[in-house]
């Protein structure tokens, strides 16, 4: 199962926090990122016969994202991309995504959706929390990872689902 997360792109200050908007600079910079990401996946499509696959080809296929706007547009803006590439991908939402959520909740989000036969799950979410949860999934403690940038795409290869389970494959 490949797990991609998504940081939000760079936000407008203001109040209150879930109604902060992507800036056009974050807007900008999603793009960016997605468009990298993309040629990482198309790359291994042609360089390898065990490849993963090409952008929300998997099997089964799901994108998740905070309720907060600016992952709300953040979410947008990758699903225009893959509709670009003739992908139909909408999005749920899920507060177990918003920023202080608790990380285990999202393991126990990503386990169900393991179980369910998800082969691709993405998650558009905000730090502490995906810091966080990179940081437990690969290596089954806290804060051992680098925080992820605005607009940071990190893939990780999940076999089974728990502490130190995932291995990353692309950050940018």
């Amino acid at each position: 199962m490949l797990v991609v997360l998504v940081r939000h792109g760079d936000a407008a200050f203001g109040v209150p926090d879930a109604t902060r908007e992507l800036t056009s600079r974050g807007k900008e910079a999603v793009q960016n990122a997605f468009l990298t990401y993309r040629d990482f996946r198309h790359r291994g499509i042609l360089g390898s016969n065990d490849a993963k696959g090409g952008l929300g080809r998997s099997a089964s296929f799901r994108l998740i994202a905070s309720p907060f706007l600016r992952a709300q547009q953040t979410a947008e803006l990758i699903i225009k991309g893959m509709e670009a590439d003739g992908l139909q991908s909408p999005a749920a939402t899920s507060s177990f995504l918003e920023p202080e959520a608790d990380p285990k909740d999202v393991v126990a989000l990503i386990e169900k959706a393991h179980t369910q036969g998800v082969t691709e799950l993405w998650l558009v979410a905000h730090n502490p929390l995906l810091s966080t949860l990179l940081s437990l999934l690969v290596d089954g403690e806290c804060q051992s990872q680098s925080p992820l940038a605005t607009a940071e795409i990190v893939e990780l290869e999940v076999e089974w689902v728990g502490l130190g389970c995932a291995t990353v494959g692309f950050r940018a």
